[in-house]
C-alpha cells in the first residue's frame, strides 16, 4: 500500500531499512565515543561542553528544521494536522505516565532526569535520520511538526523539571527552533523558494546537528565507570521508551487508521531513545548528570535493536 504525496510514492518500509538503521546507530554510537575519548583526554572540558550545547540548541537544530520545510507545498496540511494531533496526546500521556506512575521507585533526582527523558526523545537526533531513510527528505516535515509539541514541552514544562521554576514562555514563543519552524510554515504556505546559497548555508549547518549532539553526550559519558551503565533503572526505563510507547501507540493508531506516512513518521519517532537534551539540561542545571548520560547511552545501544523491529512491524499497518 502506497501514499501519494507530491508525484512521489512513498511505500511502506522493506526490510532492507533495518541494515541502513543499523548502520546509522553504529555510526551514532562510534560518535560518543568520540566525545568520551575527547572528554578523557580533556580536548572537551566543562566550559566547551557548555558552549556546544548553545550551538546546538540555538544554531545547528534551528537550520536542520528549517530546511525540513524546503520544498514543500501546503497540500500536506490535512496530514500534518493529523500528526501534530498524534503527537501532542502521546506527550500529554507519556508525562502522566511518567509524573505518577512508572518510575515510583527511582531516587527524587532520578525522577526528573526520567521524567524528562520520557517526554522528551532522541526523535529530532536519530528520529530525522531514520525518517529520510525510509521515506526521503521530503518527508522530514512530518517529523517537523511532530516535534513542535516536543519542543514545547521541552522549553516550558522540560526546562522547569531541571530548574524547580516554570518555563518561560517568551523564551518558547522566540526560541530559535520554534522561530525555525514558523518560518518554515510561511515558506510552504507561500511558495518561497530561497537563494541557493541560503538554501546551501542552512542544509551544511543543520548536517552539524547529530555528530555535534552526539560527541557532547559522549563527553559527559566520560563521567560514568563502565561497570555503572546496565542497571535496572536503566534497562527499565529503556524498555518504557523504546518498546512500551511505540507499540502502544502502533495499537490504537491500527484502530483509527491514518495514512501510512502518518502512521510511520508517529512510531517511529515515538520509539527513538533518550533525547541528547537529557545530558545537555542536566549538565547545565546539575541534576543527575551523570545518570542522565548513562540511560542516554543505554537506550541509544538498546535501540540498535528495537528500531529495526519497529520498522518491520510497520509493513502490517
Amino acid at each position: 500500500m502506497c501514499l501519494e504525496i507530491n508525484d512521489r510514492r512513498y511505500s511502506k518500509p522493506e526490510s532492507h531499512i533495518s541494515n541502513s538503521t543499523l548502520t546509522m546507530q553504529i555510526f551514532l554510537l562510534c560518535l560518543m565515543m568520540i566525545g568520551l575519548i575527547s572528554a578523557k583526554v580533556r580536548i572537551i572540558d566543562e566550559h566547551s561542553r557548555l558552549s556546544l550545547s548553545d550551538l546546538i540548541l540555538d544554531i545547528f537544530l534551528p537550520c536542520t528544521i528549517l530546511a525540513s520545510f524546503f520544498n514543500t507545498d501546503s497540500s500536506k496540511l490535512p496530514s500534518l494536522g493529523i500528526i501534530f494531533i498524534i503527537s501532542t496526546l502521546v506527550l500529554a500521556v507519556c508525562f502522566v505516565l511518567a509524573r505518577f506512575v512508572l518510575y515510583r521507585k527511582a531516587e527524587p533526582e532520578q525522577k526528573k532526569v526520567l521524567l524528562y527523558a520520557t517526554i522528551i526523545s532522541n526523535a529530532s537526533f536519530l528520529g530525522n535520520p531514520v525518517i529520510e531513510g525510509i521515506y526521503g527528505l521530503e518527508a522530514l516535515v512530518y517529523s517537523s511538526v511532530y516535534l513542535i509539541p516536543l519542543r514545547a514541552a521541552l522549553w516550558t514544562v522540560g526546562v522547569a523539571i531541571f530548574s524547580g521554576g516554570k518555563g518561560s514562555i517568551k523564551k518558547l514563543i522566540f526560541h530559535p527552533c520554534l522561530v525555525a519552524t514558523y518560518l518554515g510554515f510561511l515558506a510552504m504556505l507561500t511558495g518561497f523558494t530561497p537563494p541557493a546559497v541560503v538554501s546551501r548555508l542552512v542544509i551544511s549547518l543543520g548536517n552539524c546537528t547529530t555528530p555535534v549532539s552526539m560527541i557532547v553526550a559522549g563527553s559527559i559519558l566520560g563521567m560514568v565507570k563502565p561497570k555503572q551503565l546496565f542497571t535496572w533503572l536503566t534497562l527499565y526505563y529503556s524498555f518504557i521508551r523504546l518498546l512500551f510507547i511505540p507499540l502502544a501507540l502502533m495499537g490504537i493508531l491500527l484502530i483509527f487508521r491514518p495514512e501510512p506516512l502518518v502512521s510511520g513518521v508517529s512510531i517511529i519517532l515515538s520509539g527513538t531513545p533518550a533525547a541528547v537534551t537529557t545530558s545537555i539540561l542536566a549538565n547545565k542545571y546539575g541534576y543527575g548528570r551523570e545518570f542522565a548520560s548513562k540511560i542516554v547511552f543505554v537506550s541509544t545501544l538498546l535501540s540498535i535493536v528495537t528500531l529495526p523491529v519497529l520498522i518491520w512491524l510497520l509493513q502490517f499497518l
